[in-house]
């Protein structure tokens, strides 16, 4: 059953990230209610919670630097954009499955458009506080039902050199958490077991330029190589897919 929660849910989002992006690629609004977008719910009784932070934990960052937006790590943006106004979303954190925190930890951009995650652990660590003390929900079970966005290079280790990631590893905080990421390297000390691997987030105009025309015979509905190319972030390539997709 959690797998298929995780399945439809990505999916979905998936979908709702190249939309957005497409119709409003430069939009800082985040509202949502829930169940505006499908009158039936797909998923049974599964249901998230979405906690609401300060803005200054979301909407104030987004606003300081709008080219979060657009940048590869900006699924931390989307997956909360699409939650607040997806079928699975609660008001009611009683019946929730999971609870979301949602915190852009990533959205701290350098002037030529590189992400600093060095602020992200105190972030974190202040949200999680605000939970822990304002709802019951996180100190019943120290984040076991909880979920987070951590895209960065290495995820919750929260460092863009592998060493330094590799010391530090991931925040304590999050280790019973679930941790949705764009890092999927096994038997690796940033991959907790039961992570969540996403590929990173592209602007949809990267991918139409890649698209088959329409009427192009085919047999293969859905493919994906394993590799996410990024010549501003990634010179060489093949960097950042990280076993995003393992093949075996």
């Amino acid at each position: 059953m959690r797998k298929w929660f995780w399945g439809f849910l990505f999916i979905a989002f998936g979908f709702v990230c190249s939309i957005a992006a497409e119709r409003n690629p430069r939009t800082e609004r985040i509202s949502g209610s829930a169940g505006d977008v499908l009158e039936d719910d797909p998923v049974g009784r599964l249901k998230v919670y979405v906690y609401e932070l300060p803005s200054k934990y979301n909407k104030k960052i987004l606003q300081k630097d709008p080219r979060c937006l657009s940048h590869m790590f900006a699924a931390e943006i989307y997956m909360h954009r699409f939650l607040l106004s997806s079928p699975v979303r609660t008001l009611n954190p009683e019946e929730a499955d999971w609870f979301y925190t949602p915190i852009y930890a990533t959205c701290d951009l350098t002037p030529t458009g590189l992400p600093l995650p060095f602020k992200s652990p105190r972030m974190v660590r202040s949200a999680i506080q605000l939970i822990s003390s304002s709802w019951p929900y996180w100190n019943r079970s120290e984040g076991a039902d909880h979920f987070f966005v951590v895209p960065h290079d290495f995820g919750a280790c929260f460092h863009y050199q592998e060493e330094k990631a590799i010391e530090r590893g991931i925040l304590p905080i999050l280790q019973r958490a679930t941790l949705v990421q764009t890092f999927g390297q096994r038997n690796h000390v940033c991959l907790n077991e039961g992570s969540i691997t996403i590929p990173p987030y592209a602007p949809p105009q990267k991918m139409q330029a890649r698209q088959i025309p329409l009427d192009t015979p085919r047999s293969i509905f859905v493919y994906f190589r394993g590799l996410f190319y990024d010549v501003n972030n990634d010179p060489e390539g093949g960097y950042y897919a990280r076993l995003i997709v393992d093949p075996h």
